[in-house]
């Protein structure tokens, strides 16, 4: 069974297999902000580029599988806002938004336990 999903252009192009369910690559990706943050903040050393290599990885890894899908993804370049993918990932698979609001609340949490 497939879900007809909206693109971004407003068409109903996209087909999203009921089966894909890659939840995990949004927990990594919220893991991986939590752990480089920590880590920079306990060395004492701004790790933002070793972070968006780290997003852009998971991102990409997760564009190719949905390629296999044949479904349309949105872009590795959302790495530079990770924000924007996530609600355009979450929106494209018409999921909870659980994954970017924990992304915002642990981002201020982070920069004001860490700032």
């Amino acid at each position: 069974m497939e879900a007809e999903v909206m693109s971004g252009n407003g068409v109903a192009n996209v087909k999203v297999p009921a089966t894909w369910k890659e939840d995990k690559y949004a927990w990594i990706f919220l893991g991986v902000m939590v752990l480089t943050l920590v880590a920079g903040a306990i060395m004492k050393v701004n790790l933002g580029i070793l972070l968006l290599i780290l997003n852009f990885a998971v991102m990409r890894s997760e564009e190719k599988l949905a390629a296999k899908d044949k479904m349309d993804w949105p872009s590795t370049w959302w790495c530079l806002i990770p924000p924007v993918y996530l609600w355009k990932r979450l929106t494209l698979l018409k999921q909870s938004r659980i994954h970017f609001w924990l992304w915002i609340g642990v981002a201020v949490a982070l920069a004001l336990l860490l700032g």
